[in-house]
């Protein structure tokens, strides 16, 4: 079984409780990184200008940016953003993993919320139907 780090933990206290449940059952399964809950509206606004987020943090505000946190950026460990094929596909081996847990939470009435991911936005599990892929974002939509 693997663990959070302090900063891991940190990132993951700030986000909404259904995210804390899954993603600490997720780490049980596989090694993983929080990157980030809760964003700033500074931090927003410069993922907005750099293209890293379609949302500007004003009129289109993030998921992040509500108190507790919608939603959560994870990496597999070792964390890997390379272009690489392989790289890439650790991404989508870790979403197959939250989805299972959250939809087994779900059922067992543990969390309220379904998961969306930035690999599949519309959740059809079809990957190419998307103009902006966000691999490490995850975030909760209610039932």
């Amino acid at each position: 079984m693997f663990i959070f780090n302090e900063k891991s933990k940190k990132e993951l206290s700030s986000c909404h409780k259904d995210l804390q449940m899954i993603f600490n059952e997720v780490i049980k399964v596989i090694n993983i990184s929080v990157l980030e809950g809760y964003r700033t509206l500074e931090t927003q606004r410069k993922y907005f200008k750099e293209g890293k987020s379609r949302c500007d943090g004003v009129n289109n505000k993030s998921l992040h940016q509500s108190n507790p946190s919608m939603a959560v950026d994870v990496s597999p460990y070792p964390i890997d953003f390379s272009e690489k094929e392989k790289a890439k596909a650790r991404f989508y081996f870790l979403a197959g993993i939250v989805f299972d847990t959250a939809n087994r939470l779900l059922r067992e009435n543990k969390i309220t919320h379904r998961i969306v991911w930035g690999g599949d936005w519309n959740s059809n599990i079809k990957f190419d139907d998307q103009s902006f892929d966000d691999l490490p974002h995850f975030e909760l939509k209610s039932i």
